[in-house]
């Protein structure tokens, strides 16, 4: 996903936007700004240094710039029209009608096409503003734009289709507009949040919102309160899972998801061997379901620790995919070549580093782009790194003709409506914050699933014990009446990932058990269940069915953070823990 930024002012923007780089240090390889300069439109582009140095511009005086961070080389922001600019992010679901419309190729950038919807528009002798409304009835979507015409030189618009955007104003007479709430947080001294529908005029005037009837309302804009800035790098983390995701889910809609050469090799694959340890472990713990249902093939899952003293017999025909968010876990490293040793597989690295140890031993590499990590704990790598795998099982799924054709259509719109679903269960932060209230005192706690949330009661139990020093412990619900029953009792909560899905009712069966034992139960569901005394529920977003272990994992992310909080632990580097080099453990 592109980040955008925005900024207009009576003196010269350029410095702002070198601060703006480096408060993002996005993993955008690809800087394109569009600007004003002596009178003139300029357009430039700046391929990033990795990690973001600060860029020196050339001398100028620019008082309005645009422009658009992104993975691609080929430049986001390219003008049709000398004296429009537009700059547009998000998914467009009619791209190609609307394209075919304005007689432009159908592979054209979305700020190419709304570029020329727009100029259409004004061609047919309709208003900026006009052309704006006009457009926005034809797009469908998840979409962002900002433009601006020289010929209204001292204003911008900005358009909110759903894609977030924010307009700040700066200290002087700067105002800028982006789609980061963090940067926008660290650079404005008053804030709106634009709302879906929402088009705004700002520039050297107040900003406004303006109404469809073409009336004018002055943005109600809050003071931003420094002190409540985002206090850890792990619940800054956290929030950015919907963004993140997003990138993925726009990066795999453009075609640009999985290597051409990897594709190739889809159809002959007959078994898979997922190598990994720490949290990328119970990704990976996930993702062989999915790799089982989705693509009917064979699987196991290998600790990479256990792995190299095991007598593996990988042939041409498995895939072997190693995952580590740094690229270089020593343990992930050594269990490949083991695999490589052993036998002759094809081999895939899922990382978030280009670069690293890891992908220099591989046949095709898988990038997360999730962006740097500053906490220890992996939060946006993970479940970056678990929609990765999603979209490789259900690729495998396609090319071995195991899925038809309206099963991947159906696994396609499951993932974009990931990134909302993901937003909406960080809103049940303050029942995730009560319920640590409740929890981070206890010496025991048990996390429980089903299915694909096993692993994920793991990765909550793992988070537990990582960032809140609490002995938590998962287990299979159906293995409590194997023995862990025994020490369930009014002292040990039991926390539940029940999804309400086909293993719905085994769940509820398991839970008799506990409340027979006076164990106190903490629901995360997305069924019709009620809190009564002694169980609580927090009710989770409903519409996915592969892809739930992904928010049931961000509200267990949720949950670790605060009883961290209540704690008074160290959040962002636990005890006894470092990174790997760079990059947060695995």
């Amino acid at each position: 996903m592109s980040e955008l930024i925005a900024y207009i002012a009576p003196q010269n923007v350029l410095p702002a936007l070198s601060d703006c780089l480096l408060i993002l240090n996005s993993s955008n390889s690809h800087l394109n700004v569009v600007q004003s300069d002596e009178n003139e439109v300029v357009q430039r582009h700046y391929a990033l240094q990795m990690p973001v140095q600060r860029l020196v511009f050339p001398p100028a005086h620019c008082h309005w710039l645009i422009a658009s961070l992104s993975h691609e080389a080929q430049p986001a922001v390219r003008t049709l029209h000398p004296h429009l600019v537009v700059v547009a992010d998000g998914l467009c679901s009619n791209h190609a009608d609307l394209a075919r419309s304005v007689d432009i190729g159908i592979a054209s950038s979305l700020s190419e096409l709304i570029e020329a919807m727009l100029l259409a528009h004004l061609n047919r002798g309709a208003s900026l503003l006009e052309a704006i409304n006009l457009c926005n009835e034809q797009l469908t979507g998840d979409v962002s734009y900002i433009c601006h015409q020289q010929e209204q030189a001292q204003y911008m618009f900005a358009v909110c289709l759903g894609r977030p955007l924010f307009v700040g104003l700066e200290s002087g007479l700067r105002q800028i507009c982006c789609s980061s709430l963090r940067l926008i947080r660290q650079r404005a001294n008053q804030v709106y949040a634009m709302n879906s529908g929402d088009v705004v005029r700002f520039g050297l005037g107040a900003p406004a919102r303006i109404l469809s009837n073409g009336t004018e309302q002055i943005l109600p804009m809050p003071a931003v309160n420094k002190s409540q800035s985002i206090p850890h790098y792990m619940l800054e983390e956290i929030e950015a899972q919907p963004e993140t995701l997003a990138i993925l889910v726009q990066k795999y809609a453009a075609g640009f998801s999985l290597p051409l050469a990897l594709r190739g090799k889809l159809a002959g694959i007959r078994a898979v061997t997922l190598l990994a340890c720490g949290s990328s472990y119970h990704a990976a713990l996930v993702a062989s379901y999915w790799f089982e249902t989705l693509a009917g093939l064979p699987v196991q899952v290998g600790l990479s620790s256990e792995y190299t003293d095991r007598d593996c017999q990988p042939d041409a025909y498995d895939l072997v995919i190693a995952i580590s968010q740094s690229g270089e876990t020593a343990d992930t490293i050594a269990a490949l070549q083991h695999s490589q040793i052993k036998g002759a597989p094809r081999t895939v690295a899922l990382t978030n580093s280009p670069g690293s140890t890891l992908t220099t031993l591989v046949d095709h590499i898988l990038l997360t782009h999730s962006g740097a990590e500053q906490s220890v704990s992996a939060t946006k790598s993970l479940t970056a790194q678990l929609l990765m795998l999603y979209v490789l099982a259900f690729s495998l799924g396609e090319a071995r003709g195991k899925l038809t054709k309206e099963q991947v259509v159906a696994a396609q719109q499951e993932m974009l409506a990931l990134p909302t679903a993901v937003a909406e269960t960080l809103q049940l932060n303050k029942d995730i914050r009560r319920w640590a209230g409740l929890l981070h005192r206890k010496k025991n706690l048990f996390v429980i699933g089903r299915n694909t949330h096993y692993p994920v009661a793991m990765e909550g139990a793992f988070k537990l014990r990582e960032v809140a020093y609490l002995h938590a412990v998962a287990f299979p619900s159906g293995e409590l009446k194997h023995g862990p029953i025994t020490l369930v009792n009014e002292e040990l909560p039991v926390i539940v990932c029940l999804p309400w899905n086909l293993q719905a009712q085994k769940m509820l069966d398991d839970l008799k058990a506990v409340r027979a034992n006076r164990g106190e139960i903490f629901i995360l569901s997305n069924g019709n269940i009620a809190s009564v005394e002694g169980t609580s529920v927090v009710r989770m977003p409903s519409g996915l069915t592969h892809l739930s272990p992904i928010i049931y994992t961000v509200a267990l992310q949720m949950l670790a953070y605060y009883c961290a909080v209540l704690s008074g632990n160290d959040i962002d580097a636990p005890r006894n823990l470092a990174k790997t080099k760079t990059a947060a453990l695995a």
